[in-house]
């Protein structure tokens, strides 16, 4: 039923195009307007326009179609010649027995005085038909290619965003993991040290696992800043608890959030950067997370002592997938600088609403 319907729309709308093109165009461009002239015009562009329409559509649907799919010409020229042929017969008929005057007249001349009037012979007529009847093969050919190019550009459109699609997902899976060991580690040290924040530990970690299962994978999916900035927040609270120094970590946020979107994750390695190769227990060096939203752009900034510590073999990808994501997320609409002093490290995002 959706099939049929839309070959009907396409028929309508093929139909209005060609009759403005055939008829409509030479109309418009017709310098006398008597009753005489636009009759004519009436039946050599408007009624017999219509008749060119047919074997056109024809072919547009149900010959050149299974051509381009077995390129096979014997096939084609065996459909194509006799609907042709056929087509400027039965116009030569019709205006043979109806529209002598308006179709086939080519003048008169005089003989032994005697007016007499000259038409277009069958032959003549057939001849110059030919030439018509190939310009409506061709416009078919042409209409087709140009469809088959719309589909082919709306596939290609398609197969690129199922990559960017797939390629974002992969990127956020990875930061993912990377989180969740992180984290686990983290809890695990608090174990072994039998520390009563064990619990509120284990319930922040659920409620961030909990916000990052819930994002939709979607390449275009942009969650609310304001729940960004709780789930920072929820993860400072994390390495709070773990370091137990409440002065290790100073996080300024502006005092009223605008209404704007972002995608989601993707500020995070930023601060767990900051957490796994920084200081975060000495209050005269702490990590510093800065945030500034306006209407306009987003700021976000954090600073961090860099650990005499050797660093964890895991954190190598974060920061790395985040440049890839930012890409393909906010092509041309973002700017990162990462300074890698000997003693201090700083990453500061922009990007452009």
């Amino acid at each position: 039923m959706h099939n049929t319907r839309k070959n009907i729309v396409e028929l309508l709308v093929l139909l209005l195009v060609w009759m403005l093109l055939v008829y409509g165009l030479n109309v418009a461009m017709a310098v006398k307007r008597t009753p005489e002239l636009q009759w004519k015009m009436f039946i050599n562009y408007g009624f017999f326009g219509l008749l060119n329409f047919i074997p056109f559509y024809i072919y547009l649907r149900w010959i050149i179609p299974p051509f381009l799919q077995k390129n096979n010409w014997v096939k084609l020229l065996s459909l194509l010649l006799p609907l042709m042929l056929g087509t400027i017969v039965l116009k030569y008929l019709i205006a043979d027995h109806f529209f002598r005057e308006e179709v086939l007249f080519s003048g008169y001349r005089y003989e032994h005085r005697e007016k007499v009037f000259l038409y277009v012979s069958a032959t003549n007529y057939f001849i110059s038909s030919l030439w018509g009847g190939a310009v409506i093969v061709l416009a078919a050919f042409s209409y087709r290619f140009f469809i088959l190019w719309l589909e082919e550009d709306k596939r290609r459109a398609i197969l690129q965003q199922q990559q960017l699609q797939a390629e974002s997902g992969f990127l956020k899976m990875q930061l993912n993991s990377h989180f969740l060991i992180n984290s686990l580690n983290s809890i695990y040290s608090l174990a072994l040290m039998d520390s009563p924040e064990v619990v509120r530990a284990h319930k922040t970690l659920t409620d961030l696992l909990a916000y990052m299962v819930e994002q939709p994978s979607d390449i275009g999916y942009r969650a609310p800043i304001a729940e960004e900035i709780r789930y920072l927040q929820d993860f400072v609270t994390l390495q709070r608890i773990r370091t137990g120094c409440q002065e290790g970590i100073v996080f300024r946020l502006p005092e009223q959030v605008p209404d704007k979107e972002i995608a989601p994750l993707l500020l995070v390695p930023f601060v767990e950067n900051a957490f796994k190769h920084g200081v975060t227990n000495r209050p005269e060096k702490p990590v510093r997370i800065t945030l500034e939203c306006t209407q306009q752009q987003m700021v976000f900034t954090v600073h961090n002592y860099i650990s005499g510590y050797q660093r964890d073999k895991t954190g190598g990808i974060g920061l790395d997938n985040v440049r890839k994501r930012l890409q393909l997320l906010y092509p041309g609409r973002h700017e990162l600088e990462i300074l890698d002093m000997k003693e201090e490290y700083c990453s500061n995002l922009v990007i452009n609403w």
